[in-house]
């Protein structure tokens, strides 16, 4: 009788703290993929992935109506699943690349053989940039407005349902 007690105390307080810890992940904005979305895109600078002489701030604006900051690494298998539709994607908007946690070499190596659709491409080495821009995972996108306000984000690898949603946006 005391070790069936025991067992039935043990699992109803194990039930209380995964509520607990559940719900104040859920408070936690933190943990909200949508947290920068219709904010502004915090002041960034880029060091270029081939060229460290060459910076790039961000946001832009009141240069381009819009423009789309992807998050990627060669190391990500995701990644190399949504190049394509980045390859696609630069001929309709300005794609600028943060290269996250990842080596000069098999960077450049990826690009070279899949193919370059940024316009800029920026290294993270240590994904600071990354995190101060609301991301917490790879790969990720955000469309940003002339405003310098994020509209749009999506967490995972591009598809061609996200493809026609950007595309529609950027109309």
């Amino acid at each position: 009788m005391k070790k069936q007690f025991k067992i039935s105390l043990l699992v109803s307080v194990a039930v209380i703290f995964f509520v607990i810890f559940y719900y104040s992940l859920k408070a936690n904005n933190k943990n909200n993929p949508n947290i920068m979305l219709n904010k502004p895109l915090p002041a960034i600078e880029l060091t270029s992935l081939v060229n460290t002489n060459l910076k790039q701030e961000l946001p832009l604006i009141n240069r381009d109506k819009y423009y789309l900051i992807n998050i990627w690494s060669s190391w990500c298998v995701p990644c190399r699943e949504e190049h394509p539709i980045l390859m696609k994607l630069k001929d309709k908007i300005k794609i600028y690349g943060i290269n996250y946690k990842d080596k000069k070499t098999n960077a450049t190596a990826f690009l070279n053989k899949l193919g370059n659709p940024f316009y800029f491409t920026g290294s993270d080495k240590d994904g600071s940039v990354s995190i101060e821009i609301g991301a917490y995972g790879i790969p990720e996108t955000y469309v940003v407005n002339s405003q310098g306000l994020i509209i749009f984000k999506h967490v995972g690898p591009l598809n061609k349902k996200i493809y026609l949603r950007i595309s529609e946006i950027i109309k």
